[in-house]
């Protein structure tokens, strides 16, 4: 009972850390199933051009505002002479910080790259963002504009009382002064800061509709020493909604990287002055597991930096196909196991099915038959010379390497390098095998040395099969830790003791009675 429990517990371990660690590398991390998919990342530049007034430089600049949504895959930041730093302004904004203590003049010219893609979908980075309360107007509105802020709002009202259509329809009417006497007035109105996008949150505040202004980068197109453009978001439908002064159009905001939200300062600067900012974008698409592994690397995720992905790209290759090999174990354990189907041995199916991976299938069956064939003959001729064990597995491993041998000359001969592949088989469990067919049909005649060599070669088909799908091997690579939910498998099916599915007609008798 007591070992039951501790089994039990063990697997519920093995099943929690493997599934646990998978979902929060596709959630968190930005890894994913399908080995095709692509991520449109981009390359963010900003360029930070100032004159050095000659005495100790600090500069802040504002990182985009939803990079909680968003995966750095790696970064440059390209300022000799400068020390870099990062922190978290007052108002909550994060910023990247270059500072030099010495004493430079002059023109000076400062650049940041960052290649990014998004970890999920701006709009469901934007539904976590509830707004508060209405903010107070950015400039009080009186008398004569108070009216015809009033009678503006009226008339863009939606009879539905649909947020959205309101807003649009209200940056809709101020885009259209001349047939609007309301909307130009209230441009002629003075204003200290804003400007028309100031009055038209202003008018939405008014309206009781939540806004702000936000600045950023359009990345549906290519952007070369661009400045940050100016957009309106408007909360309704429980999301914030990007739109398009301009156009008053709903546009979309995964085309659009937020870099400012209300009055952030973009760039803050001591010891220079005449500061401006350019920016330039340029996007290219790679696949979504490669760009999640840098990301994970720059981040010094430590499901990252201590797994496989850390290693040269040489070992990396190398446990590419190791790593398909318990799944290997796990067909050979359900075939045996559950279904019944006998294998020369337990691990032959699986060497064979890595051979096969170099020689394709139907290569690889008829090269496998030819040896194993011609290996029982001459195994058959050494059953009457009375040989012990351990010579006779030697001579057995000389006969398999000589087969390999002419089977490879003959078929080069004839022009074909088909033969040379035969060296892809693992010679020493080729040599055993054929050892073990050979007592075994000694033992118990040629139609158990069929049924065990059919069902070697079936379980090593199966494996192949699986270890060429392109789904598999990613899933080995991207999620090494599903060996534990391998391992949880393989321990339940050990502790399997009903019908094998090759039993069921022969004990289905039994049933009846």
């Amino acid at each position: 009972m007591r070992n039951r429990f501790e089994l039990t517990l063990l697997i519920t371990i093995l099943l929690v850390l493997g599934i646990g660690t998978t979902i929060y590398k596709v959630k968190v991390l930005g890894f994913s199933f399908n080995p095709d998919k692509r991520e449109t990342v981009w390359t963010v530049e900003s360029r930070i051009n100032f004159i050095a007034d000659g005495g100790p430089i600090k500069i802040a600049m504002n990182l985009p505002d939803n990079s909680d949504g968003l995966i750095v895959t790696e970064s440059l930041r390209q300022a000799p002479g400068y020390t870099v730093t990062r922190r978290v302004s007052e108002d909550g904004a994060k910023q990247i910080v270059w500072s030099r203590k010495d004493t430079p003049q002059g023109k000076q010219h400062i650049y940041y790259r960052a290649n990014i893609f998004r970890r999920k979908s701006a709009e469901d980075f934007r539904k976590s963002e509830i707004p508060k309360a209405l903010p107070k107007l950015s400039q009080p509105l009186r008398d004569t504009y108070l009216e015809a802020a009033e009678n503006l709002i009226k008339k863009a009202r939606n009879p539905e009382n649909d947020t959205l259509k309101t807003g649009i329809a209200i940056i809709n009417e101020l885009n259209s002064p001349e047939k609007n006497p309301a909307a130009a007035l209230l441009l002629e109105m003075p204003r200290d800061n804003g400007g028309r996008l100031g009055l038209a949150c202003d008018l939405l505040t008014k309206a009781k509709i939540h806004s702000r202004i936000v600045k950023g980068l359009v990345l549906s197109r290519n952007n070369r020493n661009k400045k940050l453009s100016s957009y309106i978001e408007i909360f309704a439908d429980k999301k914030w909604q990007l739109i398009n002064p301009k156009t008053a159009e709903v546009e979309n905001p995964d085309a659009f990287l937020l870099w400012q939200k209300n009055n952030e300062a973009l760039l803050e600067i001591e010891g220079g002055s005449k500061a401006r900012v350019r920016f330039s974008s340029l996007a290219t698409k790679i696949l979504a597991n490669q760009a999640a592994i840098k990301g994970g690397l720059h981040k010094h995720s430590w499901l990252v930096d201590f797994s496989i992905y850390s290693l040269p790209i040489s070992s990396q290759n190398a446990f590419k196909l190791l790593l398909l090999i318990p799944f290997g174990a796990l067909i050979v354990v359900i075939l045996r196991n559950l279904v019944g189907i006998q294998t020369a041995g337990t691990f032959m199916p699986i060497l064979i099915a890595l051979s096969f991976l170099q020689t394709t299938l139907v290569v690889g069956l008829i090269l496998f038959l030819i040896v194993v064939c011609v290996g029982l003959i001459l195994r058959a001729l050494l059953s009457h010379l009375n040989l012990l064990l351990v010579p006779r597995i030697s001579a057995i491993l000389v006969f398999v390497i000589t087969i390999y041998l002419a089977i490879s000359v003959i078929g080069f001969k004839m022009g074909s390098e088909v033969g040379l592949n035969v060296t892809f088989f693992p010679m020493i469990i080729i040599s055993w095998s054929i050892e073990r067919m050979c007592v075994l049909w000694e033992e118990e005649g040629g139609k158990d040395v069929l049924i065990q060599g059919s069902g070697s070669l079936f379980t090593a088909s199966v494996i192949y099969v699986l270890m060429q799908n392109n789904f598999i091997g990613n899933m080995t690579y991207a999620f090494p830790e599903l060996l534990l939910v391998l391992l949880a498998i393989i321990l339940m099916i050990g502790t399997y003791s009903g019908y094998r599915l090759s039993e069921l007609r022969r004990f289905e008798p039994m049933g009846r009675e």
